[in-house]
């Protein structure tokens, strides 16, 4: 059985490596589906699954709690969810090897909830790049504990992956967002020369990070991994008056170097 902690980071990893959405995969070359999103991510701690690839299967054999979701506040981290039709809906496709089941359910789409503050639900779609992200509960509407993943061990955040000082070019500080997105909400101005926790990598572009007891995204490009002491933000202040004062003397410099080649 794996942690719900290490299943958190296999996802998190398997969704760096994802690239477009492709059936019957699970993110190892790149490529995944819905159900393999979680398939991967077990692989990545060990875990071998045990049954069918799909997202019917688990919602059938894989689950040891399974119900109805109301509202996002209760839902938890590792929790896997489903969005399902029933017999008759619009779009009801149930396999062939689900027609005699009790359970009429058309379990069509599955994803992980990696966040509830934020709230964050993590699935492989046909979407851009195959992953994307909720941050409400909208179709998702079933769902519960995985077998293979350890829920009951005491909660604790998220572990730290490693430790990053924060910087920018134009000396401001930097957008600390509730999800990986420029388009999210901003939590917190995060000064330059901060140190901040990487919980995780969730693609080539943003990072999970823990600043102050908040969880949030930052941009990667804005985080240098290193045991590094931190900038204070009077040394970047003199950093940027030096520059000033640099770029003025080369500008007069240049000025009289113009005028001595025209006389």
């Amino acid at each position: 059985m794996v942690s719900v902690f290490s299943f958190l980071k296999g996802v998190q990893e398997n969704t760096a490596r994802i690239n477009h959405y492709e059936l019957g995969h699970n993110g190892s070359d790149g490529g995944c589906d819905c159900i393999g999103l979680i398939i991967g991510a077990l692989a990545l701690c060990g875990f071998i699954w045990p049954g069918v690839h799909g997202s019917n299967w688990a919602a059938r054999n894989a689950m040891s709690t399974f119900g109805p979701i109301n509202s996002a506040s209760e839902c938890f981290p590792g929790e896997i969810v489903y969005k399902a039709k029933e017999h008759g809906e619009n779009g009801y496709d149930l396999p062939s090897d689900y027609r005699n089941s009790p359970d009429k359910r058309d379990y069509y789409h599955v994803g992980v909830v990696t966040s509830v503050k934020p709230f964050c639900i993590t699935h492989c779609t046909g979407v851009d790049g195959g992953i994307k992200r909720d941050n409400t509960l909208g179709k998702w509407r079933l769902g519960g504990k995985l077998k293979y993943v350890d829920y009951d061990t005491e909660e604790t955040p998220m572990e730290c992956l490693y430790k990053a000082t924060v910087h920018a070019n134009n000396g401001y500080p930097v957008k600390m967002r509730k999800l990986p997105s420029a388009q999210s909400s901003i939590i917190l101005q995060v000064p330059l020369g901060a140190t901040v926790e990487v919980t995780g990598e969730v693609d080539t572009v943003w990072a999970a990070i823990n600043y102050q007891g908040k969880d949030g995204y930052m941009m990667r490009k804005f985080l240098s991994k290193g045991d590094s002491e931190p900038i204070s933000g009077t040394a970047v202040a003199v950093n940027r008056a030096d520059l000033e004062t640099a770029k003025t003397a080369l500008e007069t410099a240049l000025n009289i170097i113009d005028k001595l080649l025209v006389g």
